[in-house]
């Protein structure tokens, strides 16, 4: 009784189940079906009424053998329920993929009266499971069949999947051949790879994570000496990362970047050896080129002296004290560059202490040289000296890196020929010029003076005379240039004294004062009595003066010469008009040459006073160590100043930048700052007030490719001291910031004042020019940006909606108010104020 009205209850809980989609199935303690609800009528396409009452394998075929029934119905009633995927058939025959739940249900006694079953159709999810699996095996597939390395990992940088490339690249990275996927999967990236943690593929990895945002990029991973290329794409489970090694691809491109910068240096020194008549800066710029390019320690230039038995260091960088210039080293076997220039072709040494071709010199030896290469420098015939660099470190040098400095040598023997070939037409000129003077004194001035005697003291004698002095003037000018190893005042009292000899209407006086140097002052001192006679010249033709006083004196390091006549004076702005002003132009040009400063006072009626203040040695000094701040947009010229900078004791370079904005971090501890104004984020003169602002003492020598005049006078009027154009040579650029420092004037005041006046007028002329632009209504202004977009008037007018006449009359008023006769110039007119856009 009790068992059939548990059943009863348990047949009513079911039937209420008939509106779920499951089979529900109940069997007795024998498997016989006692519910069959519609979901099984709908799966199985049995009634209930076909199947009660009847053994449940009669109508619910599954594909099982009779054990395994056997080991389904053990399993449930022994521990209460069975579950797991089986195919069943329906009435037709049709296989149905079933979830299969069988609960064993007891009486109170623990008895098992019968069992419950839920069968779920799940033919579709097998299905779509089947093809997940085969997407996620398709996608394996993928995976391991890319060239690259992928990894994914998730928001904890877990592994999540490793492919069979980025497997064999972590077992080489770690050494470890048996580290497999399962070793992999699950763990922490950056536990198992710890070196990587701080890189920059690590902090791209965390970017990327981060803003979720999918990155690519290339970074050099210093563990390994290798080059990435990345590609990070960011989800909301972790990141997938597509990597391979590419450091062969930047290595050669870094090659070639390195080849042209190369290139273009030897270019450009070329360049500078073509302009230049002077032989140890460029040697100097080359040695600095090489040891920056090559970057090693140590780099020189060794020539061969006169005996052919030492070779001199006449060049250098990284050297000691005293090294170069006063060191030699031996030659032949002796050195390594003394070995070069035997065998007259380029020698390459990875061990010099070792090295059996030649011994390493004390020079070399003392300064640590472990490795070294060197190339001839050639000449007409043998090599004239040697270029060689040298590193502490042991290393070798490529056939590119001997390449390039063998092409620099090359420039620096052509260099070397064009100066040696000056000199030597210097001395064929000297040597005439002295031959012409002792002809003219032996045998033309002679002759002059017999027919002097001759022509008696009559009108004929007296030009006789004169031609003579004019004549003892000219062997005097010409033997000047023979005559740079005399003391220098007695060169000055022989000129003053032939002067004298030239004119008897006034009265020459020379004073010679305190601190004029007793001895010769070489070539400059003859260009500095060529200054004097110039002047003297002028004030004898010129002044109708009394009396010329001819001053010299000296003072902390420097040469002062005055010339004053006490003539009728004259307004040195007519003068220049009048005449071209040559004899004040040549003296200025010498003075420039000498670095010097020519001063030329004159008015009407009071006499004319000349004035060369000229340094004693070429150098200018000052003392402590200046720093030299260089905002150059170019980097080859920016790196090339400053390692001219840097080998100058006296100074030291302040910061580096190409950008204004890089520059305005720099602007502290600053003693002068060299500008480029066309910098590619501004104008580089508005860094000159924050200059100021924060190194109140500084100043500032503009260096521009075009020296442009209104730029110029913007710099100058914003505090720029002067200004130089970028094809100067360095070795006067570091002069020209010497005489700065040592408070020269680069500018005369004339310039300045002509420079301000000219910033003014451009700053009133732009006020009015926007000033005119603000009367402009914006229709008018829409008609401009027409003209900007290359429209014609009816397009214009289209785009506005009005009438071509309506147009029409837009342009005239704007060419009125704008001061303008064309479209052309009003349009150029708004593109110089930024009033309109070309789009």
């Amino acid at each position: 009784m009790e068992a059939n009205r548990a059943r009863e209850d348990l047949a009513y809980y079911l039937h209420l189940l008939d509106c779920t989609d499951d089979a529900i199935v109940a069997l007795d303690a024998d498997w016989m079906v006692t519910v069959w609800n519609q979901g099984a009528e709908r799966m199985y396409g049995w009634t209930a009424e076909e199947v009660l009452g009847r053994p449940v394998a009669e109508v619910a075929h599954l594909d099982l053998s009779d054990a395994e029934r056997a080991r389904v119905r053990g399993a449930a009633a022994k521990q209460g329920i069975w579950r797991g995927e089986v195919v069943a058939y329906r009435k037709d025959g049709a296989p149905v993929e079933v979830e299969l739940i069988t609960v064993a249900v007891r009486d109170d006694h623990g008895e098992v009266t019968g069992f419950l079953g839920i069968h779920r159709n799940v033919t579709g999810r097998r299905e779509a499971d089947a093809k997940l699996r085969e997407a996620q095996q398709r996608n394996e597939t993928i995976l391991e069949s890319i060239g690259d390395a992928f990894v994914a990992v998730d928001r904890d940088w877990r592994y999540t999947y490793v492919n069979d490339r980025a497997l064999r690249r972590m077992r080489g990275r770690r050494g470890d051949e048996s580290l497999s996927r399962e070793n992999l999967l699950g763990r922490n990236m950056w536990e198992v790879f710890p070196d990587a943690v701080g890189s920059e593929l690590h902090d791209r990895y965390r970017e990327a994570m981060r803003l979720q945002q999918a990155m690519e990029f290339e970074a050099y991973f210093e563990p390994t000496d290798e080059w990435i290329e990345a590609h990070v794409y960011p989800s909301e489970e972790g990141l997938s990362i597509y990597y391979r090694e590419v450091t062969e691809r930047k290595r050669d491109e870094q090659e070639l970047e390195r080849s042209a910068r190369r290139q273009a240096l030897v270019a450009e020194l070329g360049l500078r050896a073509l302009a230049s008549d002077q032989l140890d800066p460029l040697l100097e710029e080359g040695v600095a080129m090489v040891a920056r390019m090559l970057e090693v320690e140590l780099a020189g230039v060794g020539q061969l002296g006169p005996g052919g038995d030492q070779v001199r260091l006449r060049a250098g960088v990284g050297w000691g004290p005293g090294v170069v210039g006063s060191i030699g080293v031996g030659a032949g076997r002796a050195s390594l560059v003394g070995y070069t220039l035997t065998v007259g072709a380029p020698v390459v040494s990875e061990d010099l202490a070792g090295d059996e071709r030649f011994a390493i010199s004390s020079i070399l030896s003392s300064h640590g040289a472990v490795s070294g290469a060197s190339v001839p420098i050639p000449g007409r015939k043998d090599p004239v000296g040697a270029l060689g660099v040298f590193s502490r470190r042991r290393r070798s040098f490529s056939n590119e890196d001997v390449s390039f400095l063998q092409s620099v040598a090359n420039v620096l023997a052509t260099a070397a020929e064009r100066v040696e070939a000056g000199e030597r037409a210097m001395e064929i000129r000297d040597v005439e010029r002295r031959r012409i003077a002792r002809d003219l004194h032996d045998e033309a001035l002679q002759d002059l003076a017999a027919a002097q005697a001759r022509a008696g003291a009559g009108e004929v004698g007296a030009a006789l005379e004169r031609v003579g002095r004019h004549l003892q003037a000219a062997i005097y000018d010409l033997r000047l240039a023979g005559e740079e190893d005399q003391r220098f005042p007695e060169l000055l009292q022989t000129l003053v004294e032939l002067h004298r000899g030239l004119v008897r209407e006034c009265k020459i006086e020379l004073e010679v004062g305190d601190g004029v140097p007793p001895g010769s002052l070489g070539k400059r001192g003859t260009e500095i009595l060529r200054v004097v006679g110039e002047a003297l010249v002028n004030a004898r033709r010129h002044s109708e003066a009394a009396t010329i006083r001819v001053a010299a004196w000296g003072a902390e390091d420097q040469l002062c010469l005055e010339v004053c006549d006490d003539g009728r004076g004259f307004d040195p702005t007519q003068r220049m008009a009048a005449s071209g002003g040559a004899g004040i132009v040549g003296m200025r040009e010498r003075a420039a040459l000498l670095g010097g400063r020519l001063e030329v006072h004159s008015e009407p009626g009071t006499g004319t006073r000349v004035r060369l203040e000229v340094a004693l040695t070429p150098a200018h000094t000052v003392q402590g160590e200046a720093r030299v701040l260089l905002v150059e947009d170019h980097k080859t010229v920016r790196e090339a100043i400053a390692a001219m900078f840097e080998r100058e004791p006296d100074f030291a370079i302040a910061g580096q930048a190409g950008t204004l904005a890089q520059a305005r971090g720099m602007l502290e501890d600053v003693d002068v700052a060299i500008l480029d104004l066309g910098l590619p984020d501004g104008y580089g003169g508005d860094l000159i007030a924050p200059l100021r602002e924060a190194s109140p003492a500084a100043q500032v020598l503009v260096l521009s490719a075009s020296l442009d005049r209104e730029e110029l006078a913007r710099a100058v009027e914003r505090g720029a001291a002067g200004a130089l154009h970028k094809n100067v040579h360095l070795h006067e650029l570091v002069d020209t910031v010497r005489r700065l420092r040592a408070g020269e004037t680069l500018l005369s005041m004339d310039e300045i004042l002509d420079l301000l006046r000219h910033a003014r007028t451009e700053r009133e002329r732009e006020r009015g020019d926007r000033q005119a632009l603000d009367l402009l209504t914006p229709r008018e202004r829409e008609v401009l940006q027409g003209l900007a977009d290359g429209l014609d008037s009816q397009s214009i007018a289209d785009r506005l909606g009005v009438a071509i006449r309506t147009e029409r009359n837009h342009v005239a008023n704007i060419l009125a108010k704008l001061g303008v006769h064309t479209q052309i110039q009003a349009l150029v007119f708004a593109l110089r104020y930024g009033a309109v856009q070309l789009r």
